[in-house]
């Protein structure tokens, strides 16, 4: 089948059905999350209702089930959520000098979801002819079919001129290889919003992205990494500055350079399998993809829990001042990756952070010698920093397979649930007065949601690369890790939004041994209405250790068709849903 081209109108409306059919999707490796602020939608919605041209947007058509088809938005994801977001309620804008939002019975698709109680009417409302001439409006669409080429060349060539993105974003859109892959992957993960696929739904988009002046997206911008630790602005975050420097860290890792020259062109090249820095760095991560990836995050991670047990940031810890923040970080990161590459942890993190702090100036003045060349100067700093670390270093085990499969789920996005359940325990705690008698025993209701979820899982459809796992021993939200600190009174290991509390706690306390308490948990769940081979699978766990507390795992391989209580379930996101048999 040859390439397909159409520049062709949409309406508004149509926009919006496709969206509440699920049709419109976003390819990651084009478009980065959300950025714009509210007043850049207000000023685009007031563009469309002023009937102002717009650029075009790009889609790609995908052949979905049932020969549907589906589009996934190359170059206007900012554009069309905004047209979204306004029509489902969530900003005024002014019209003629009057501030309303939209009127939802100026069209069918938005009165459909105010009749199902999916959204609100807001007042004050716009009156409802400009809302009907608002959905009529028709927006210049560019869809091509899935070719890879095509698709690339459109898209460069659409951000050529005008309003253009960063030369990173550029860089990475697109990009296929591995190097490419690994960057997106671990700055998502920093970041806070790592999808087990590149291709998520329009819908999903906001849940993945950065909170924004005036929008309350998923991921509370102030608290993730690069802004906590004061090492990026807010602008520079958005504009991908923290991609820029995984790819920098990446690229001196795997072509065994100093930081100081890999250069804009050195990335480039990176991103390039054709150039000889492109083919070592890909040939390499050929071999030990996940090694390097789970290698980065770790730092990563560590960095944090370092910080949080500490209670600082980085750039008290490292910045005497506003100059060579990123440089800092980055050798910082570059002799951490170093340690924990060679099998060893940070042994006391609060003397060592004391170190750090009394070396502050110490480690700028290295970066700004005087009459020394770039590689030098890290070469120096690199030095003064390992010799710091070197005082405090322990050895480690290199973590198993499992314990790199429950790290990286931790790792993922909030809304990835689909194929992970996480319990913060098997035990009733702070209970209130008329259920005290139930307090420190077995959570029955904890152990049925257990058993029930599992059924689901067996009934998701599912790969190798994806099987279900229950982990005990977790924290999935602040209310549950709260009142476990509560009860306990011990603090837990941060991964994105998961808290790892482990049951050595809850067993030591309420159990005298983990072994009683897993003997506990394997009576209940003998007694839940199951299978017998779902029950066995229950009883199969494995005990990890992650930062020294021991988590509990259960890797669902029971085959399909499961029930429980004679009724069968389906796992949709983080939500059970009964099916008929």
């Amino acid at each position: 089948m040859g390439k397909k081209i159409d520049v062709d109108g949409w309406t508004i409306n149509d926009i919006l059905e496709a969206y509440i059919e699920n049709e419109l999707y976003v390819d990651q490796r084009y478009q980065r999350k959300l950025v714009w602020s509210l007043e850049d939608k207000v000023l685009f919605i007031d563009s469309l209702i002023n009937k102002f041209p717009i650029p075009n947007i790009m889609m790609v058509e995908y052949e979905g089930s049932e020969n549907k088809l589906t589009y996934g938005i190359i170059d206007g994801l900012q554009r069309v959520n905004a047209i979204i977001s306004f029509m489902l309620g969530e900003f005024p804008v002014k019209v003629c000098g009057k501030a309303g939002y939209f009127n939802i019975n100026a069209a069918p698709g938005t009165f459909d979801l105010l009749q199902e109680g999916k959204i609100v009417q807001k007042k004050p409302v716009l009156e409802k002819q400009i809302c009907t001439d608002f959905r009529g409006y028709k927006l210049p669409i560019i869809s091509t079919s899935h070719d890879t080429a095509t698709i690339d060349e459109i898209f460069k060539r659409l951000n050529s001129t005008g309003t253009k993105l960063s030369k990173h974003d550029l860089r990475q859109a697109g990009a296929l290889n591995k190097f490419s892959q690994l960057v997106r992957e671990i700055s998502s993960t920093v970041r806070g919003g790592k999808t087990l696929f590149d291709i998520v739904s329009l819908e999903t988009m906001p849940k993945i992205s950065l909170s924004n002046r005036g929008l309350d997206y998923g991921i509370n911008i102030e608290n993730v990494f690069w802004r906590k630790h004061g090492i990026l602005t807010e602008d520079l975050l958005r504009k991908s500055r923290d991609e820029e420097i995984v790819a920098t860290l990446l690229g001196a890792f795997l072509l065994d350079r100093p930081i100081a020259v890999i250069s804009v062109a050195v990335l480039d090249n990176l991103y390039d399998n054709n150039t000889e820095d492109g083919k070592i760095a890909n040939d390499k991560l050929d071999k030990c993809y996940d090694n390097v990836k789970t290698l980065f995050i770790q730092v990563f991670n560590e960095i944090d829990a370092i910080c949080d047990e500490t209670n600082r940031v980085i750039s008290d810890i490292l910045f005497a001042d506003d100059r060579k923040k990123t440089e800092i970080f980055m050798l910082f990161f570059k002799t951490m990756l170093q340690v924990y590459f060679e099998c060893k942890a940070i042994g006391n993190y609060k003397e060592f952070v004391d170190a750090l702090v009394n070396s502050k100036k110490s480690i700028l003045d290295k970066l700004e010698e005087k009459n020394t060349t770039d590689y030098l100067k890290e070469k120096y700093t690199v030095k003064f920093i390992s010799d710091i670390i070197s005082s405090y270093l322990v050895d480690t085990d290199s973590p198993s397979a499992l314990v790199n499969d429950v790290i990286g789920r931790l790792n993922l996005a909030s809304i990835e649930t689909k194929y992970t359940e996480y319990k913060v325990g098997l035990t009733n705690f702070n209970c209130p007065a008329k259920y005290k008698h139930m307090e420190g025993k077995v959570n029955f209701k904890n152990i049925s949601q257990i058993a029930k979820v599992a059924s689901a899982m067996t009934n998701t459809v599912r790969n190798p690369n994806n099987l279900g796992m229950i982990i005990i021993g977790v924290a999935d939200n602040e209310e549950h890790y709260k009142q476990w600190e509560q009860h306990f009174g011990m603090s837990a290991y941060k991964y994105n939004s998961h808290r790892v509390v482990g049951i050595d706690a809850e067993a030591n306390i309420h159990y005298k041994s983990i072994d009683n308490m897993l003997a506990a948990y394997r009576e209940r769940i003998d007694k839940e209405p199951i299978s017998i081979e779902l029950k066995e699978n229950l009883k199969d766990y494995e005990i990890i250790t992650i930062q020294k507390r021991t988590v509990m795992v259960i890797t669902i391989t029971t085959e399909s068709g499961q029930e429980y209580d004679g009724k069968k379930y389906i796992r949709e996101g983080s939500d059970l849903k009964e099916i008929c048999l």
